[in-house]
């Protein structure tokens, strides 16, 4: 790992770690004189964890005589992941406490521990990702790639950054032989032209990699050339260098205003005359490098974004059909972010009578995020968990965390909303993991949305931990709405950011005012207005189903 970046990412994450600390000291001293016990638990364990991170950093940035050359990535990773999710599984749950408990005054400090903590793990990645070898050697073969088309468009005899393809404009038959001998006798491809006309055709017709353009001529002089070079696009970006007396160094320092790279004086050394064309050939060549292989990230990042449509596509494709007859109807939307995101979801039949639903977010974005959000959601649709009964939603998340712990799958964890709706009975056995709450909305106008959720810790954090169920007798013609954070979670065109509670009156709004029919496109365009966006920043997965 290199120095910079392991100075870099030290000071970036005592920062962060700071602010943690920081915070959550102050939310401890704010709790004692509260009436909230249960939120003074969780935010000390946030501290307590993030004490363990500041030893972290200490053992593996500050041991005694290692140099930061011996850096040890592997063990950095292990030791920091384990408590760095536990506080992001903390900070949900105190999130949603903060906002069942009307505790306001807390939240924005809750608020902005997660957003450390997140920070924290996107630094980690990122930073080690980059300086890990196998990331490096990656990097060098794509610079390599790059390079080796580059090279392919070059002319073997051109591949010296030091020589090049030269105009020679100049009125002065003698000036114009000196100089074309020269530049010959140094390796270069010459052409000349006798006034600025003839150059601009001739450089209309060939391509050339330098202009040693004389200020003086009759019909269009320098000053005019190198105006239409300028403003030609495709001449514009061709260095000249002007060829002037010596009295002329006020009109030299104009052309230099105008574009040109360098001057000469027509009594020029020959010495001189090489080291400034080699000076502007050498910027030439690395700009036009520079451009090429600008070029091929752009392409590699043209078809990233094809193979992500793909992807969003190929999930889209995996999702259930909306249910338009029987018990219950089903209907939903899917809109991936242009990283594509981890959400998924599905409802089916676990025996007659018997509906599994769920919702799933896994953390981060990308093929990786989607793949691991597919897996799940087909092991569910499948019951491909041994041992478990997928009639008893809290062994379904407790199966689930056994078998998807974070170290075995990238560090990705995910939040999932599971339920099981016996038509019978008419009750609703859930259980949730992080995950936002299901909003119950029943069929009466004056009815407010029930929050079914449960405060359980995230999946893939602790394999021991205990998750459980909850029941509700759901009404006929009642609404269940799952979704992700990324619906509700967004910035309004006044710049505040949408709160739950606004979300849930929202929703409650539009599920009283439907006349039998879906919602979920009416929540859609209404979010969209109040962000002002057609994309939103995650994914946005909303699921209605009516009773």
């Amino acid at each position: 790992m290199k120095v910079e970046s392991l100075k870099y990412l030290r000071h970036e994450l005592r920062t962060y770690l700071n602010h943690i600390l920081g915070y959550s000291e102050i939310l401890v001293e704010d709790l004692k004189e509260t009436p909230f016990p249960s939120l003074l638990i969780d935010v000390e364990n946030v501290f307590q964890e993030a004490q363990y991170i500041h030893k972290v950093f200490q053992d593996s940035f500050y041991l005694e005589g290692l140099p930061l050359e011996e850096f040890d990535t592997t063990s950095f990773r292990r030791n920091l992941f384990g408590p760095l999710y536990i506080i992001l599984g903390l900070g949900q749950r105190l999130k949603k406490q903060c906002e069942d408990e009307g505790a306001d005054y807390l939240l924005d400090d809750v608020l902005k521990i997660l957003d450390s903590g997140r920070k924290i793990l996107n630094l980690v990645e990122q930073e080690l990702k980059v300086v890990s070898n196998e990331a490096e050697e990656g990097q060098q073969d794509d610079y390599r790639y790059a390079m080796g088309q580059i090279s392919k468009s070059v002319p073997s005899d051109l591949k010296d950054q030091s020589l090049g393809r030269i105009l020679v404009v100049d009125d002065n038959e003698m000036n114009r032989d000196i100089l074309v001998r020269h530049l010959e006798r140094q390796g270069h491809r010459v052409t000349w032209a006798e006034n600025g006309y003839n150059a601009l055709q001739v450089m209309n017709e060939q391509t050339f990699d330098l202009v040693l353009l004389d200020i003086l001529m009759p019909g269009l002089n320098g000053f005019q050339v190198l105006e239409k070079l300028k403003q030609d696009p495709k001449l514009r970006d061709i260095p000249v260098i002007m060829i002037s007396a010596l009295d002329e160094t006020d009109s030299v320092v104009h052309c230099i205003s105008l574009g040109a790279e360098d001057y000469l004086p027509k009594s020029f050394d020959p010495i001189l005359l090489k080291a400034r064309i080699s000076a502007c050939l050498s910027k030439k060549h690395y700009r036009d490098q520079e451009q090429k292989y600008v070029m091929a990230l752009l392409e590699s990042q043209r078809q990233l974004e094809r193979e992500l449509g793909e992807a969003a596509d190929y999930v889209k494709e995996l999702l259930p059909k909306p249910l338009t007859a029987g018990p219950i109807h089903a209907d939903w939307i899917f809109q991936p972010s242009a990283k594509l995101g981890g959400d998924c979801f599905d409802y089916h039949w676990v025996e007659d009578g018997k509906l599994a639903l769920f919702l799933l977010d896994v953390s981060g974005h990308g093929i990786g995020a989607a793949l691991l959000s597919i897996s799940v959601m087909n092991i569910l649709r499948s019951q491909g968990l041994p041992h478990t009964d997928f009639l008893d939603p809290a062994a379904v998340l407790g199966a689930l965390n056994l078998h998807f712990q974070m170290e075995h799958q990238n560090n990705m964890y995910f939040t999932i909303w599971y339920g099981v709706y016996d038509v019978a009975s008419r009750e609703l056995n859930y259980a949730s993991a992080g995950a936002p709450p299901g909003l119950l909305v029943g069929p009466k106008k004056d009815s407010q949305a029930i929050e079914l959720t449960t405060t359980d810790m995230i999946i893939g954090v602790d394999s021991t931990y205990t998750y459980e169920n909850r029941t509700f007798k759901v009404a006929p013609e009642s609404r269940l709405y799952l979704f992700s954070d990324g619906v509700y979670e967004i910035r309004k065109t006044s710049g505040k950011m949408l709160v739950f509670r606004e979300f849930s009156e929202m929703l409650t709004y539009q599920a009283h005012e439907a006349s039998g029919g879906s919602t979920v496109q009416a929540l859609f365009h209404q979010i969209q207005g109040l962000a002002g966006l057609d994309h939103f920043e995650d994914d946005f997965s909303l699921l209605e189903l009516t009773f």
